[in-house]
This record gives structure tokens, sequence and C-alpha cells, in this order.
């Protein structure tokens, strides 16, 4: 009996990491930010007034992209995730997400294509580490500080590599 209760707390175990492997969770919880914030919605705005610049940096292979879309998730919310860029052509580019959604469960499909015009923000890490875009991390580095107070370490260090707006 005792080996019984041993094996079935091991596969209960097991499915658990399995399920956490399958459905990863993101670092730090996700910020409370209402879809009417008038920062975000104006860095929304401001990143998709500079796709052209997005699409030059592209164009030029300046470093690595990542671009921000909505994703409705297997609870049928809506979270907007990151994803980086792996290839593009006129106005779509094909991605795989980086971000794991909070509210999704079951596998994950991480590739898709998106339209330029369905993206939320973009970003470019250049070859020196500095980054071009990322308007609406800007927004969550301002939120972040207000809701927790302070920023984790390893975010003022990324904060610092989007430079001045």
């Amino acid at each position: 009996m005792k080996t019984l209760a041993l094996v079935a707390l091991a596969a209960a175990f097991l499915y658990w990491v399995w399920q956490r492997i399958r459905s990863p969770r993101p670092k730090y919880a996700p910020l409370a930010i209402p879809p009417d914030d008038p920062l975000m919605l104006a860095a929304v705005e401001r990143a998709r007034a500079t796709l052209p610049e997005f699409r030059g940096l592209l164009a030029a292979s300046q470093g690595t992209a990542s671009v921000k879309c909505p994703l409705v998730t297997s609870s049928g919310t809506v979270e907007h995730v990151w994803a980086e860029v792996l290839e593009h052509a006129g106005n779509q580019v094909k991605v795989r997400l980086v971000t794991p959604p909070v509210t999704h469960t079951g596998p994950l499909e991480r590739l898709h294509t998106k339209s330029l015009d369905e993206l939320e923000d973009w970003q470019v890490t250049l070859p020196d580490g500095k980054m071009r875009g990322g308007f609406t991390m800007r927004v969550m580095f301002t939120r972040g500080r207000e809701q927790w107070g302070s920023l984790p370490p390893e975010l003022e260090e990324l904060e610092r590599k989007y430079g001045v707006a």
C-alpha cells in the first residue's frame, strides 16, 4: 500500500512538472494596466507611427527584433505578448512567442505569422546592446514602479538599455 501511494505521489509530481514545462509562467506577476490607460494608448500609437523605422531596421538587419501582439488564450482572454521576429516579408512577420501567457492552459502554438497592422509595439536590440522602440515597455516600467513600489534590479538594468524615449 505504501509503495502504491509513493508511486501515485511521484506520478502526480511528474505530471505537475510536465504541465509547467508545457505551459511556462512568467517570472513576474502581470501588471494591472486597464485597456484605456492613457500612457499605454499613447505608447501603442507611437509604436504604430514609427513602424517605418522598424521596417528600416529589419531591412538593414540591425540586431534582433521583437514585436508585441495580441494573443487569444485558451481561456478566451486577450493577452499582449512579446514574440521574437524570425522572418519578415512585406507587411508580415513570422514570429515565435517568448512571453508565456498567464491565462493559457495546455499546449501553446508558439509560431505565428502577424501582419504589421496587428502589432502593438516593436523593439530592436542593436549590436551595442541598446534598444530601439519598446514604447509599451517604458510604460510598464512606470506602472511597475507605481504598483510594486520599485522595479526588480534586472528590470532596472533592462530599462537603462532603452535610453531616452
